[in-house]
């Protein structure tokens, strides 16, 4: 046994100052540290001043919130990493104990697959949005809510069953490093995250496309301005949520796809377990996604409220030629004179 907690330690020590492995930490931790104020910028100056409806704004900040708190799981966890060999005075201080180890991987593990879970309920609000265009505005908001609290319970649910037989009793040398016992579980969990992400991504797709015939279909029945105006917060909101799920899904997708990957290669891929554990470390591009999404989702925010704001003019604005501009003429005139007759009226009484 003490054989064999000397080869754990010699390990950590030759992975912690791995050069390459020593560089992604760097790099993750930076990035976790420029993530926590941005995110929390972009959550009070932003999202919770959004235009959109409070069903999709509520799913909105729960799921940067919890984009910040991974940030904050992130920021411990590459910090310890990155920090520790420089107050470490043996091989066996870079040794991770067990109980740390535990709560700290199952608390970044729930907020990684919390944070793919949430999208979902964005596809969801904005079908229930699209399918109630004429009086969702007046809706209150519960479907929001509802949405995150039984997609977290769900996702809970989840970690919990693939952990359920892990006891959290071996060596641990990395936080990100998946337990031997828990890893089949965890590959088949992420393959079907990531089949999920795909599936939210194309009816995000789908639901665009519907919504330009069904916009056709309302303004043809009723042309009334506040009909307009919904229909287009919703095509406006769902491009927004379009961006924020295709950039998860970019970035994520990249970190689950890599990752599964190199477990399927195996070890013998990479000739030695070191190599394999370094492989395994530098494909983590969850803190990258932490910090740029907050860019993505300002330049998209910018973006959509110009066109919103020249859509809306252009709603707004009177035609004067055509059909349509030949009516408003007629409407015009006969408002005038419905004004003059009944001043008239008004003065010969």
């Amino acid at each position: 046994m003490l054989d064999q907690n000397r080869t754990q330690c010699e390990v950590a020590f030759q992975l912690n100052y791995h050069p390459i492995y020593r560089i992604s930490q760097f790099w993750s931790f930076l990035v976790s540290l420029l993530a926590v104020p941005a995110l929390v910028y972009f959550i009070c100056r932003r999202v919770i001043f959004l235009h959109f409806h409070g069903n999709l704004k509520f799913l909105l900040i729960f799921y940067f919130l919890s984009i910040l708190l991974f940030s904050c799981a992130m920021l411990y966890g590459f910090g310890f990493h990155f920090l520790l060999p420089f107050f470490a005075k043996t091989n066996c201080d870079l040794i991770i104990e067990p109980t740390r180890f535990k709560y700290s991987h199952l608390f970044g593990m729930s907020l990684l697959t919390i944070s793919m879970f949430l999208p979902i309920g964005f596809s969801i609000e904005r079908f229930v949005a699209l399918g109630m265009a004429e009086k969702y505005e007046n809706i209150r908001t519960l479907l929001g809510p509802v949405l995150v609290i039984s997609l977290i319970c769900i996702d809970l649910l989840m970690i919990n069953t693939v952990y359920k037989n892990e006891k959290f009793s071996d060596i641990y040398i990395s936080f990100i490093l998946t337990p031997t016992s828990s890893t089949p579980q965890i590959n088949i969990y992420f393959f079907s995250l990531l089949a999920v992400k795909i599936f939210n991504l194309i009816s995000n797709c789908i639901l665009i496309k519907i919504h330009n015939r069904i916009k056709r279909r309302y303004l043809r029945r009723n042309n009334s301005l506040s009909v307009r105006y919904e229909m287009e917060e919703i095509i406006q909101s769902s491009k927004f949520t379009l961006t924020i799920s295709f950039s998860h899904l970019l970035f994520f997708g990249w970190y689950i796809v890599n990752t599964l990957f190199i477990r399927i290669l195996g070890e013998s891929f990479f000739q030695n377990s070191l190599n394999f554990m370094v492989a395994r470390g530098v494909y983590c591009a969850v803190p990258t996604y932490n910090f740029v999404i907050v860019f993505i989702g300002i330049i998209s925010l910018r973006r959509l409220n110009l066109q919103r704001h020249n859509k809306v003019q252009s709603t707004v604005q009177i035609k004067s030629t055509g059909r349509e501009g030949a009516r408003n003429y007629e409407n015009a005139i006969s408002n005038y004179w419905d004004s003059i007759s009944h001043e008239m009226n008004r003065i010969n009484a």
